[in-house]
């Protein structure tokens, strides 16, 4: 009879329906280390409450000025609106980078002197004193060292005029006192731990803080900068409609956030003026240079035209007006004019050539070309952008980089629409002066002297319109300077509402309970998943090898054997396994052989043998103990058996007979044991002998049941070697000690069917790591016993 149905009640729908159950319950047995974690973190929480700075949040907002229209110097607008151009100057992104850069924070932290903090020894060390410090510290040397590594200070205030000075251990922060103390004079210049340093009264002195100790801290400057830019926060209102930019800082001294935010803004505002002036400067100063050379150049034409009128005694210069046609004068005008665009257009293209990468080119000086004026602008802006990035940054930064690129770009069409502005303006002039020539030729009565000397006098307006022009565009730029617009106006200046924003106490001990939840959840799940034992009739279910019971662990190491009056666990789990074992030997006889194996030694397949013999010697059946582990033989001293003849006896000594070597159990009558005898050198080519065939042939007509106890399948081959002998065989796997690895061997053995009629019995299970407390013997004889507390 097959054993399948044994299986299928292991898979039905029944243990679907539990199969949630069955996880939860296996954290459930470790309550109480769940209950454990969550007081200690919810202790740890407590004084994480207790002991942690409040924080409360300071807030700002600022808009962002648009760009003006209608600068010269700074005006893209009819580019941008065709898709040439786009300068970015006021993209928000760039002007929440500006603000949070490491640049504009080491001002604020400099100015406001963050990085030193004063506390009075007998408030709460968290009260930091600001803005009303109780006195001031000045390090006159070697204040870089202090401001990169940090250093403490403690302070007695013995009266106005004296203070008593202790140094600290810089590692234990502030908790060990080392050297001497010593008393100074305050206001005086002491040399203290090899550095020059002076303590002075400031204005919010008062006669509380004499007799007092003051600590004062000195921070690295650099983590300083760190901790206000990590915690600084910075976002738009709305990205596509409104400029409006809100800036939130955390920070445990209101009044000290408060500071930290307005001066953040008032460094930014400072910045982009400064930007303003250096355009502004690098036009002046080019306005400036120009001016000085047209003012020499004007000054050689007077010269000359001085000398032209001397040398041709010419008084009255103007006589000769009526001849001209208004053609002419009109002619004039326009070649005037286009030598003075020509001028231009050449100052800017030597100035051009002459400047070098990141330097500013001088805004609009009168040419006439939009294009140009465009570009010089959208070249100037990108210089800027380069050095402000250059000021946090290195020339190998991508960004600079592609800067670079854009500023080549701009810069070669530049000079190609200053060659081609100076080639038309040229042309023009040609044009303007063949038309002239033709007036002139038709003015046949004009001398000769008087025709040279327009030359000079042309020569000499176009300079004077050029340095006129030259002056005004110079005020232009001055006033420009002296005029300083801020990138951003405040809408709300730096406040908080004094409520705290961490820490906060629902959420600290929400956060701490799930830590202590999860950590011993985390625990049990990686333990379960690195444990690789089989624990259950679950993990050899995939073997897909009949399954006829387990064996449950016993508590006790005496009375590990079952008696005919037992009604423990394990002698009912016997009872259990000795029904099924009927069942599946239904079909036969006399003579049911049963091999009892296992893959290792130590599985207990000794321990199964003996009390399934037993307990199929109490049922009345005639049972034969047979020990064929002729290696490693375990009977006779569990059984505490005196040396006797056994199975290596009968196979060596063909005069001894079965009988010879049957011997009787002491408390069953119907239980006979058949040692396994001396340990042989050769037990494969003994069981290989005939006399193994004539013993079972025996055995089996004496017999109802024949219990062998073989040796382990996984170590050596002589269980295999007389498996033809078997009607059953049970293969014993040991609970939590059997590694799921070496489930390959039952599973290989089973297809190959080297093993006849297999079926799996798993010993030492441990039923009291369930929730259920179900057990074989339904609590007969332990009515007693207490179910643990978290049942």
């Amino acid at each position: 009879m097959e054993f399948d149905q044994f299986n299928e009640f292991s898979d039905s729908s029944f243990d679907e329906s539990v199969g949630f159950r069955d996880v939860f319950e296996k954290y459930l047995i470790h309550f109480k280390w769940f209950v454990l974690c969550v007081l200690v973190f919810g202790v740890l929480a407590f004084f994480k409450l207790r002991y942690e700075v409040p924080q409360y949040n300071i807030n700002a907002s600022i808009l962002i000025k648009e760009k003006e229209k209608g600068n010269s110097i700074n005006d893209l607008s009819s580019f941008e609106d065709l898709g040439l151009f786009s300068s970015g100057d006021n993209s928000l992104e760039n002007e929440i980078q500006i603000l949070k850069s490491r640049r504009l924070m080491t001002k604020v932290v400099d100015e406001l002197k963050l990085n030193t903090r004063y506390f009075i020894d007998e408030s709460p060390y968290d009260k930091e004193q600001y803005p009303n410090f109780p006195v001031l510290l000045h390090i006159k040397s070697d204040s870089s060292t202090i401001n990169r590594i940090g250093t403490n200070f403690m302070i007695h205030i013995k009266s106005k005029n004296k203070f008593e000075f202790f140094g600290f251990d810089e590692v234990s922060q502030g908790l060990k006192i080392f050297g001497e103390n010593f008393e100074a004079n305050i206001g005086n210049k002491e040399n203290i731990d090899n550095r020059v340093i002076s303590i002075d009264l400031n204005n919010h002195f008062t006669e509380d803080i004499v007799d007092k100790k003051i600590l004062i801290t000195i921070s690295p400057i650099v983590s300083v900068i760190d901790n206000y830019l990590t915690k600084l926060n910075i976002e738009p209102i709305n990205e596509k409609v409104s400029k409006v930019l809100t800036i939130s800082l955390d920070e445990s001294v209101t009044k000290k956030g408060i500071a930290i935010v307005n001066n953040l803004i008032d460094q930014y505002n400072a910045d982009g003026v400064n930007d303003k002036n250096e355009i502004s400067k690098a036009t002046t100063n080019f306005l400036n240079d120009r001016v000085a050379l047209i003012s020499t150049e004007i000054t050689a034409i007077e010269s000359t035209a001085e000398q032209f009128k001397t040398k041709n005694r010419m008084v009255d210069v103007e006589s000769g007006k009526s001849i001209f046609l208004q053609s002419s004068s009109a002619n004039e005008n326009e070649l005037i004019a286009a030598n003075t665009q020509r001028e231009l257009a050449s100052l800017m293209f030597d100035e051009l050539n002459r400047t070098r990468s990141g330097e500013l080119l001088p805004g609009n000086i009168g040419l006439s070309d939009p294009s140009i004026i465009g570009m010089i602008t959208e070249y100037n802006n990108l210089v800027l952008k380069r050095n402000r990035i250059l000021k946090s940054s290195s020339e190998k930064n991508p960004i600079i980089l592609n800067i670079d690129s854009q500023l080549n770009v701009v810069k070669n069409n530049l000079i190609s629409s200053l060659n081609t502005l100076l080639t038309s303006l040229q042309i023009q002039i040609n044009a303007l002066s063949r038309q002239s020539g033709k007036i002139s030729s038709r003015i046949a009565s004009v001398p000769k002297n008087e025709r040279e000397f327009k030359d000079i006098i042309r020569q000499q307006e176009t300079k004077n319109a050029l340095y006129l022009f030259l002056l005004q565009k110079r005020e232009e730029s001055i006033l420009s300077n002296a005029v300083n617009i801020e990138k951003a106006k405040i809408i709300d200046e730096a406040y908080s509402n004094g409520r705290k924003v961490s820490p906060k106490k629902m959420i600290t001990y929400l956060g701490f309970v799930i830590l202590g939840v999860l950590i011993p959840f985390l625990i049990i799940y990686f333990k379960d998943l690195l444990d690789t034992k089989v624990h259950d009739e679950n993990d050899i279910k995939k073997l897909k090898i009949p399954y006829i019971g387990d064996i449950p662990l016993s508590s006790s190491k005496k009375n590990l054997y079952i008696s005919d009056v037992d009604n423990s666990n394990n002698a009912e789990a016997f009872r259990y396994i000795r029904t099924n074992i009927n069942f599946m030997l239904d079909s036969k006889g006399k003579g049911k052989v049963v091999f009892v194996t296992s893959t290792q030694g130590g599985e207990g397949k000794t321990f199964v043998s003996i009390n399934l013999a037993s307990s199929l010697a109490i049922s009345g059946k005639k049972t034969l103990l047979l020990a064929m582990d002729l290696r490693a033989p375990k009977i006779s001293k569990y059984l505490s058996l005196e040396d006797m003849l056994g199975v290596t006896n009968y196979i060596k000594n063909e005069e001894l007979s079965v009988k010879d070597i049957i011997d009787k159990h002491t408390m069953f009558d119907n239980l006979h044991i058949i040692n396994s005898g001396d340990i042989p050198p050769n037990p494969v080519e003994l069981l290989m002998s005939k006399r193994v065939k004539e013993l079972f042939e025996y055995v089996n007509d004496k017999y109802e049941y024949i219990i062998v106890d073989t040796a382990p399948v996984g170590m050596v081959t002589d269980t295999i070697q007389i498996s033809k002998f078997a009607d059953l065989s049970l293969y014993v796997i040991k609970a939590n000690y059997l590694d799921k690895r070496m489930l390959h061997i039952p599973e290989k053995l089973h297809k190959e069917k080297k093993l006849s009629n297999m079926a799996i019995l798993i010993n030492g299970s441990d039923h009291s790591k369930g929730a259920y407390g179900y057990g074989y013997g339904y609590g007969y004889g332990e009515k007693n016993k207490k179910n643990p507390w978290y049942r």
